[in-house]
């Protein structure tokens, strides 16, 4: 073994995964070595948080930070990467997606395969924050958004709850403030999505969607265009709905 890479296998055996995934460049899209639990645990959801890109610290926020929320969750094993080898070798075990990039390396054909592959058979995704973003991947925003967001403001705003019956706004409060970045999203009509929480407005005459359910004939989806840093991921209410999209998505909460 390499000299680099046995320093590094020393490392993870005596320092938290969470704290590497901390210290991991904002920008960084290296394996991180990470697998599920073998054999499976029972009644526990596999869940696979991806993401990596421009303008965010994913390995802190989306692969740190959300894993910690999804782990204290109970019945729920997670693993993160923000590679996409790494990637397409985990989603074969995964019932749950939680995607977050903006990588060029997310608009491969092989990564976009494994996404309606995934959701095809039947699993959850959950599309977070910039995976909402505009694409120019084909067929993605289509399917896994239903619509795409061109433009964002930023600042502390409101989050208004729209629909307090759905087992994703479960026990969040019906109206509660965070700072993020406020995606405009432009969606598809009510036949395509189900809008579940609204952003007030910000330079539209309207409030903004920010938590919607496709209604994909093969699968649950959920998107929540909240989650720009570390503000938001910490936020209660985020964790909250981070959580109920992913048990709804996983087929574990009604």
């Amino acid at each position: 073994m390499k000299r680099s890479k046995l320093l590094f296998a020393i490392l993870i055996s005596i320092i938290p995964l969470d704290h590497l995934r901390a210290e991991l460049p904002a920008t960084s899209t290296k394996p991180m070595g990470q697998s599920f639990s073998k054999p499976p645990i029972t009644n526990t959801l596999r869940v696979l948080l991806v993401g990596s890109g421009s303008s965010h610290h994913f390995p802190r926020d989306f692969l740190g930070t959300d894993a910690q929320t999804l782990k204290t969750a109970g019945e729920i094993d997670v693993v993160a990467t923000p590679n996409l080898e790494e990637a397409l070798k985990l989603i074969k075990e995964a019932d749950v997606v939680v995607f977050s990039g903006n990588h060029k390396q997310w608009g491969a054909e092989a990564w976009q395969k494994s996404l309606h592959h995934h959701a095809d058979t039947g699993k959850g995704l959950v599309i977070l924050h910039a995976a909402t973003w505009k694409h120019p991947w084909k067929g993605y925003n289509d399917r896994f958004v239903g619509g795409g967001t061109p433009s964002h403001g930023r600042g502390v705003f409101e989050v208004t709850v729209s629909d307090t019956e759905h087992a994703i706004t479960k026990e969040v409060r019906k109206s509660f403030k965070i700072t993020d970045e406020n995606y405009r999203i432009k969606l598809k009509s009510a036949e395509y999505v189900h809008v579940c929480c609204h952003n007030a407005a910000d330079k539209t005459k309207e409030p903004i969607p920010s938590v919607w359910v496709v209604k994909d004939p093969k699968t649950r989806i959920v998107c929540i265009t909240l989650g720009h840093d570390d503000k938001a991921h910490q936020n209660a209410s985020f964790k909250k709905l981070l959580i109920n999209a992913v048990k709804w998505v996983g087929n574990k909460q009604r």
